[in-house]
């Protein structure tokens, strides 16, 4: 994936309705992760279709932004009842039909754009495209598949993720003003360097990576990682035996061991890069690396697979953000880390208090 694809959409921020409310040189409130959401949405479609005009279509992000939490409140509906009735009950529950709807929308939009790129190809065999599309077409490998399902699936794997990491390291910025100006020389520096945006130079970010990393180890996604149910008889290292066919998860609670991170109930925006500059940490301290101490990707073959994209999305966002814009926690606002389940999610309803830069 081009990081051009990503950077092209932050460049053209005043397509996003709320920007051109705060392209302006006084501080006013702004909700934050509605906001949010509205540009990650536009910035993964335009790198998940490739700049194809049905990324900025309004119905189409409505969907890809929606999607998610449609589903996931079917399924909670659908686990309260006995496992015999759910194939039934499906079809009479609101959240299900919702869904259902959801997906028909989303063919009825997304297939005439797969086949003008079949037919576009079948004319003309040099055509290439670089996108979730294309690769979707390769590896069906001629084999029948739901093509627009495969794109509600990319949504709801990276959107809300990224946003909620977006929007938790905005709260801890605000709250940690002093490490703003350094990721400004940072940035502006990398960038004088490197000729622009390119990988070359988001991996130069040492300072703004270990941010990111910083939040994500403070809150992570969730308070317990791999997931799962196991399909053999298993014996820990200390003898404990497990069971075919119990449900475990691996605790996140590293995160916050002292024996692990020295003052780990504290926010330090420097932890990771001066971690990066001891031997054999240069690798083990970035965003993107996974280990039993930092699970903010989970860990193992089953660590997240889009967190490359993720990292270089998220970083691209904030970066705009801290050479754009100037902001604070608005007045009276104490972000409070909600509970779902499993899930740690940053503060829905945090305000900031934001202006535009006069620089």
């Amino acid at each position: 994936m081009r990081v051009s694809l990503i950077t092209s959409r932050c460049e053209n921020f005043t397509h996003v309705s709320w920007m051109l409310t705060i392209d302006i040189t006084a501080y006013h409130d702004l909700e934050l992760r509605p906001a949010l959401l509205d540009l990650i949405s536009r910035i993964s479609s335009k790198a998940f279709l490739g700049g194809d005009p049905l990324c900025q279509d309004e119905e189409w992000l409505k969907i890809t932004t929606t999607y998610a939490g449609t589903v996931n409140k079917a399924a909670v509906m659908l686990r309260l009842w006995p496992r015999p009735l759910r194939s039934l009950v499906h079809w009479l529950l609101p959240s299900c039909r919702e869904a259902r709807t959801q997906v028909r929308l989303a063919r009825r939009l997304f297939e005439p754009m797969v086949e003008r790129r079949r037919q576009a190809k079948a004319e003309n065999p040099d055509v290439q495209f670089d996108d979730t599309v294309e690769w979707a077409e390769k590896a069906a490998k001629g084999l029948p598949y739901d093509a627009s399902a495969v794109q509600l699936l990319f949504s709801m794997a990276a959107m809300h993720t990224t946003t909620d990491l977006l929007t938790q390291v905005i709260l801890d910025l605000a709250a940690h003003p002093e490490v703003i100006e350094p990721l400004r020389q940072e940035i502006g520096t990398v960038l004088r360097e490197e000729g622009g945006w390119t990988k070359a130079a988001l991996h130069k970010m040492k300072l703004l990576d270990s941010v990111l990393k910083e939040c994500q180890r403070m809150k992570p996604a969730a308070i317990s990682g791999l997931r799962g149910v196991l399909n053999a008889d298993v014996t820990l290292s200390d003898g404990t035996r497990l069971e075919k066919n119990t449900s475990i998860a691996v605790s996140s609670h590293l995160h916050w061991d002292e024996a692990t991170y020295k003052n780990p109930q504290e926010w330090d925006g420097w932890r990771f890069y001066n971690l990066r500059q001891t031997p054999g940490k240069e690798h083990s301290s970035q965003l993107v690396s996974t280990s039993p101490e930092h699970m903010g990707f989970g860990i193992g073959t089953h660590a997240c697979p889009g967190r490359f994209f993720g990292a270089h999305e998220v970083k691209v966002a904030l970066c705009h953000f801290l050479l754009r814009y100037d902001w604070k926690l608005a007045e009276g606002v104490v972000p409070q880390t909600r509970t779902f389940m499993w899930s740690l999610v940053a503060d829905p309803k945090a305000k900031v208090s934001i202006k535009r830069r006069c620089v």
